[in-house]
């Protein structure tokens, strides 16, 4: 799908749709499309795994696949892509702001490289605001309590987290 969409030039070049998440969180939706194709084939197969376990197909399946009515199968894919549009983009476009948020108002705080500060911000994501005594210990030790709390809260105001212990 990814593919088709940019040669399609459906977005912008060098960006990736993110198509997959939405199939994913909707998968039983996905795997339900897939089989709007398969189920109704199968029957009309004679087929057999050989001894290395490929599939050998007996008989003549060329006018099966030559003519596919695809409409209610691009009808789900269009549903994916408006889905996509109105949920994944949207999500991800306000991450982006809320991270380039807290890494402006970290810049602040302290004076650091990107990668140090990126760390730092996916670290305390991954820890509901926090930097674990662990990971301040062994990546931050530099930083006075003072910066880490600081850097701390930029993180949380940006991305409307709450404090909970780590």
């Amino acid at each position: 799908v990814h593919n088709i969409l940019a040669k399609r030039r459906f977005t912008p070049k060098g960006l990736i749709f993110p198509i997959s998440a939405t199939m994913l969180r909707k998968i039983k939706e996905y795997d339900e499309t897939l089989e709007l194709f398969s189920e109704p084939l199968l029957p009309l197969l004679d087929f057999a795994l050989d001894s290395d376990g490929r599939m050998e197909v007996k008989n003549e399946t060329l006018l099966h696949y030559k003519y596919i009515d695809m409409t209610a199968i691009a009808e789900r894919l269009f549903g994916f892509i408006q889905d996509t549009i109105e949920n994944e983009l949207v999500s991800e476009l306000e991450f982006i702001l809320d991270y380039d948020k807290a890494k402006l108002t970290i810049r602040e705080i302290v004076d650091m490289p990107d990668q140090l500060i990126d760390l730092f911000i996916r670290l305390c994501i991954e820890n509901n605001g926090r930097l674990s005594k662990n990971k301040r210990k062994t990546k931050f030790e530099q930083l006075t309590n003072k910066e880490v709390a600081q850097m701390e809260e930029c993180v949380r105001n940006a991305f409307n987290r709450t404090a909970t212990d780590a």
